[in-house]
């Protein structure tokens, strides 16, 4: 059992709470018993796992250990302290489990064979609101996000863990010029929306069931003005009077589950009509 906070291992795994080290080694860490259940039955690239005795205290936790050691049996395992895990997480109390993942990179060819919206966020600094569209984009059936250069690490430790496994299966774009992206959208046919407060057309009468790119702007300052002007339209969503706008991650929800009730919508007409005569 590892008990100093200083050896060696524990002291390079704490350096991935530093952005710099995560993009330098391409690997980023999650912990707790729900999020390392999700990397497993994800299929993650696993190249570390910390557990302690507190592990060991449910049956949860004990079959967890134990698909671990069968699934992953060649990776480097630390057996250490409960005090040892609990210096590198960032949560009051910890499970009992970290895991260190190898980041995986998607191209725009993931994007483009799936259907539903693509999200492009802009200059997000909130790892709660990332973490939480990444959530409610999966679940929306988002077809992914594209982040701009300016956004936060998608694989900040808080980030990862309001995602809770949907950064594991949604295929993701980072450190993307947003000028660039919006080029490479437009060739590919997509319309472009920018979310934004104003005058614009109401979400409730815009066609989203056509291939189509969603862009949202920083908390707070919104979308830079010249990414407005360059969409094909303003999406706006309805608000009762007083209401000037609304927090990002919940935008995008209301945006994406529109989108995927206008599929759906569709879909049954096109079912109900029957093969074509």
């Amino acid at each position: 059992m590892i008990t100093s906070k200083s050896n060696s291992k524990i002291k390079d795994i704490r350096l991935l709470k530093q952005v710099k080290h995560r993009q330098a080694r391409g690997e980023y860490f999650i912990e707790g018993v729900r999020l390392v259940e999700e990397a497993f039955g994800s299929a993650q690239a696993v190249r570390q796992i910390v557990y302690s005795p507190r592990l060991e205290n449910t049956p949860r936790g004990v079959s967890l250990l134990t698909l671990g050691r069968k699934r992953y049996p060649s990776i480097e395992w630390f057996y250490v302290s409960d005090e040892v895990l609990d210096s590198l997480i960032d949560t009051q109390t910890h499970q009992g489990i970290l895991a260190v993942l190898a980041k995986k990179e998607h191209s725009w060819e993931d994007l483009r064979r799936r259907e539903g919206l693509i999200l492009l966020l802009c200059e997000l600094q909130d790892p709660g609101n990332l973490g939480t569209i990444f959530r409610v984009a999966e679940a929306g059936r988002a077809a992914g996000l594209v982040l701009n250069r300016g956004t936060l690490d998608p694989y900040n430790p808080k980030a990862v863990r309001a995602s809770m496994g949907s950064l594991f299966r949604l295929p993701f774009l980072r450190d993307q010029d947003a000028m660039e992206s919006l080029r490479v959208f437009r060739s590919l046919g997509y319309r472009i929306w920018a979310a934004a407060t104003g005058k614009g057309t109401c979400l409730w009468e815009a066609d989203l069931t056509l291939p189509a790119v969603v862009l949202f702007g920083q908390e707070g300052a919104g979308l830079p003005e010249v990414l407005v002007e360059e969409a094909d339209g303003i999406l706006t969503i309805p608000m009762n009077a007083g209401v000037n706008s609304l927090n990002v991650a919940v935008s995008a929800g209301l945006v994406v589950y529109e989108a995927m009730r206008q599929q759906k919508v569709r879909s049954s007409l096109i079912q109900s009509k029957g093969p074509a005569e």
